[in-house]
């Protein structure tokens, strides 16, 4: 097991107050990991991701749109150079996570607000999709990644992407059809919108199986699969802390190099944005043990 602290990407460039969860609960997420909360965990800011790199996952028309119609609405709010720094931001800190996992095994970032973003277009609070771009980085290194979005809404976006990728194994396991899609490679793709909480973690397990020739795993550990979170009744904050456990276990035993991302967890079924941090600090902790 790792004995190095475990480096986790984010900077306050993250935040942008008065925003939505997507943009505002990674600042919560990180006083509770500077509070010694999450065990032996170091913030490290990432280099904001550029342009050049948008446009290997992005269509250029639709970066340059981001970054030049000022009048425009971006996917967490309208134009702003802040929100624009905070998306730019936590982007990047994928790609850095992905370096650090590559030298020590695992990392992560406080990132959200990723899977649902098209080649050319955004789409469900998601401007940029910070888990091709990580995908693509690690490819770099490796043969073949696998992405393990287990957010309760489905990763569309990624699909969009990556879903051609013959290098690139996609797991998407959701409580919620938003996004969805249909798996055009059984051997690389794994879908399943789970009816039943209580067979939510027998489904993560087939997506982790399914996963079992991937060299490097990117994990979208979205927390809005909790039943008071904006998801299933009947998913309880035990299940989510055997799912983190489980992803961990699975990356370890396999000796890939792993990283993760926030993604989804909302206030929206009346948690406060600081229950919603919590939440999201049960993945952190399972990769800091």
């Amino acid at each position: 097991m790792p004995s190095a602290p475990l480096v986790v990407f984010y900077s306050s460039a993250y935040v942008v107050k008065g925003k939505s969860e997507t943009v505002t609960k990674s600042g919560v997420v990180a006083e509770l990991i500077a509070a010694g909360q999450a065990g032996a965990v170091q913030l490290r800011a990432p280099k904001p991701v550029t342009r050049k790199e948008l446009e290997a996952i992005h269509a250029p028309a639709y970066v340059r749109s981001t970054f030049e119609e000022k009048e425009s609405f971006l996917e967490v709010g309208p134009w702003s150079q802040e929100l624009l720094g905070s998306i730019l931001a936590s982007t990047g800190g994928m790609r850095d996570a992905v370096n650090e996992a590559l030298l020590h095994g695992r990392s992560g970032s406080l990132s959200s607000g990723l899977h649902h973003a098209r080649r050319a277009a955004g789409n469900g609070f998601c401007q940029f999709n910070g888990l091709a771009l990580a995908a693509l980085e690690a490819l770099k290194e490796v043969g073949r990644v696998g992405i393990l979005d287990l957010d309760a809404h489905a990763g569309g976006g990624t699909f969009d992407i990556l879903g051609d990728d013959e290098r690139v194994s996609l797991a998407d396991v959701t409580v919620n059809g938003f996004d969805s899609w249909e798996p055009t490679v059984p051997a690389r793709h794994f879908y399943v919108d789970v009816g039943d909480p209580r067979t939510y973690l027998d489904e993560v397990e087939r997506a982790l199986r399914h996963l079992e020739p991937v060299e490097f795993l990117i994990y979208n550990a979205g927390m809005d699969t909790f039943e008071k979170a904006g998801g299933m009744k009947g998913i309880t904050k035990e299940i989510i802390r055997k799912r983190e456990q489980r992803v961990v276990q699975w990356a370890r035993q396999r000796k890939v190099p792993y990283i993760f991302a926030l993604a989804g967890g909302y206030t929206w079924g009346g948690l406060t944005l600081e229950q919603v941090a919590e939440l999201h600090l049960e993945t952190v902790k399972a990769f800091a043990r």
